[in-house]
């Protein structure tokens, strides 16, 4: 199948602002603002390389101090857009500082030559074949029993083509995640016709509506669809409920949250809906220039809400 002409555009468009950059960072949600992390112990940085299906590929495991780790260690492994790096989404989304805050490991990956391999889709891991779901595989059980980071209930999210994969890895590899958090990055119509997850995960979607793909395309499903897609494979049996975040930022966007309760298994399905947001990471560094890629929202951070929602499920 054939990439979007909205994919091969954003591709464009990111590497145009890494060049202008420079590269290398129980319970239904509530109208609540999610807090601002405080400023913790510094963690401690890991770099490694393994070799996967004969490839070599690298990673950045970020571990909280000691002070603050948790035990078993929840993980959450963050995945890059395109062309993007793993230490390009540690700075961009701060999430080590969150980890760090709240006694969590994260795991920021790079890609093949700076993308994941999406069914459907024209990135370079794509078209050359990578497996990139054996190599999440064998990192995060390999980190496990180095590192003590809980390796069985992974909490992956990514943003751009990175959120793309962690709807693959939701699809692929639920005996090790629990929960996916894609943001800018839905369901790809070629996965959903194979998506088969080998127990109910949780997911809680975040999107702009200037995004490009926000209703979707030929080859994606649209924001709305993705959620209910998740929906019917969680057996949700509760209504949609919606709530509206406050308006702390005044950026020019608002938030609107649904939610799926009554899942299968305890999951559940939330979406934020993140009105006038552009392709971004709420709460953290934009990718680019607003002409380029919309505005990047304050109402929330993305990072602080990614562990409140990992807390519930653990």
């Amino acid at each position: 199948m054939k990439a979007s002409r909205s994919e091969a555009v954003l591709g464009a468009l990111v590497a145009i602002a890494i060049v202008a950059c420079g590269a290398p960072s129980a319970s239904s949600p509530t109208a609540n603002p999610v807090p601002r992390t405080p400023t913790p112990a510094r963690g401690s940085d890991i770099q490694g390389t393994m070799d996967s299906g004969g490839v070599a590929r690298s990673y950045l495991l970020h571990l909280p101090p000691n002070a603050a780790r948790l035990k078993p260690t929840p993980l959450v492994v963050a995945f890059h857009g395109w062309p993007m790096s793993g230490g390009q989404m540690s700075r961009i989304t701060h999430l080590s500082n969150v980890g760090d805050a709240h006694g969590f490991a994260v795991l920021f990956p790079d890609g093949y030559r700076q993308s994941w391999a999406v069914p459907g889709s024209a990135t370079p891991a794509q078209q050359a074949g990578i497996d990139d779901v054996a190599f999440v595989r064998s990192l995060i059980d390999f980190l496990g029993d180095q590192y003590g980071v809980d390796s069985s209930n992974v909490t992956a999210t990514g943003i751009s083509n990175g959120g793309f994969f962690a709807q693959v890895l939701g699809c692929r590899l639920a005996d090790h995640v629990a929960g996916i958090v894609p943001v800018g990055g839905l369901m790809s119509r070629n996965l959903a016709e194979s998506c088969a997850p080998s127990r109910p995960v949780s997911v809680l979607e975040i999107y702009g509506t200037a995004d490009a793909l926000y209703r979707g395309d030929e080859n994606t499903l649209s924001f709305a669809d993705s959620l209910a897609f998740w929906a019917r494979a969680d057996q949700c049996t509760g209504p949609a409920t919606a709530d509206a975040l406050p308006d702390i930022a005044h950026d020019k966007t608002t938030v609107t949250t649904t939610s799926r309760t009554g899942c299968a298994s305890g999951s559940e399905v939330v979406g934020y809906t993140v009105n006038g947001g552009g392709h971004a990471w709420p709460g953290g560094e934009p990718l680019g220039s607003v002409d380029e890629f919309g505005v990047t929202t304050q109402q929330f951070d993305a990072g602080e809400l990614i562990w409140t929602f990992l807390s519930r499920h653990r």
